[in-house]
């Protein structure tokens, strides 16, 4: 196993972000469907019941070997949503990030909260790495605003990158990250 790629506990002053477990399937599916897949696709292949089932074996099966590494992010231990890093290239290592809230968050901070803790893990956990990029669809202002409050810098756009929208590419370089982190 790498070492990096163990699956992390994390906490912050309201969230703990840990690995998930088969026990998630219920909460999951709660968020999941939260999001029509019409509509904002569908990061696991789907919304029902069977669907998050496969995520969850599949993701269980993953923890501690790359390519990615999918979290729970609860908040008063109830799990709320997803967090997750993935390897998008090797050398020099380079990694995406991504996430999903239940809406009835929107606009707590929820996932600033849980992206921020995410990029202090994986910046600590993989020294060589050069590079974090996250895709936004386009339509979401507030990913946008998430990303750049951490640093991040919009980077393109990817044609129909977000399934029948266009998504935005954003892109955080290490040393963008120490200086965000220093000025706070």
């Amino acid at each position: 196993m790498m070492a990096g790629w163990l699956a992390p506990t994390l906490r912050t002053r309201r969230l703990l972000i840990r690995p998930f477990a088969v026990a998630d399937l219920d909460a999951v599916h709660a968020y999941a469907r939260a999001y029509p897949a019409e509509r904002y696709g569908s990061w696991l292949g789907g919304n029902t019941p069977s669907d998050v089932a496969r995520y969850i074996a599949d993701t269980v099966a993953r923890y501690g070997r790359p390519p990615r590494c999918d979290l729970g992010v609860t908040l008063d231990n109830q799990l709320v949503g997803g967090v997750a890093f993935r390897q998008v290239w090797v050398a020099p290592t380079q990694l995406e990030i991504g996430w999903v809230i239940h809406p009835r968050l929107a606009g707590q901070g929820v996932a600033s909260e849980a992206v921020t803790a995410v990029l202090d893990h994986i910046y600590g956990a993989f020294p060589d790495m050069i590079r974090v990029e996250a895709r936004v669809r386009s339509s979401d202002t507030a990913g946008h605003r998430i990303l750049e409050g951490q640093g991040f810098v919009r980077e393109g756009v990817l044609r129909h990158g977000g399934g029948d929208e266009d998504a935005e590419l954003f892109g955080l370089l290490r040393h963008e990250r120490v200086r965000a982190v220093a000025t706070g």
